[in-house]
């Protein structure tokens, strides 16, 4: 069985339970949501700053601190949802103060 360290997890994205894959990742935005199936991933990269998921379709780009982590888990396909904090959530640390976390995620089409 395949545990993923609760390192990985954060307040702002959630991790699948015990050894299934979700078929799907959920990109919420303040004001729009998508769902991305990962057999269209073609890769993602970043650093603790900011990661960049690219499905065959869209770009996600996530912005904020400590995202090695999700960018780990992203890699296992393991994150079933994204959640973008509120402005004043992320300004005034009130989701996961101390902990990896989502300042902004935005999504773009790629030109076919």
């Amino acid at each position: 069985m395949n545990a993923i360290p609760s390192a990985l997890a954060s307040e702002d994205w959630q991790l699948a339970d015990g050894a299934a894959r979700p078929a799907s990742l959920i990109v919420q935005q303040r004001k729009q949501s998508y769902a991305f199936p990962y057999f269209r991933l073609v890769y993602a990269e970043g650093d603790d700053a900011g990661v960049r998921i690219a499905f065959a379709s869209h770009v996600v780009t996530v912005t904020g601190h400590g995202l090695d982590a999700l960018l780990e888990a992203i890699a296992a396909q393991r994150v079933v949802r994204l959640m973008q904090p509120s402005e004043n959530e992320y300004k005034f640390g009130v989701r996961g103060a101390g902990q990896a976390g989502i300042k902004n995620i935005s999504v773009e089409a790629t030109e076919e």
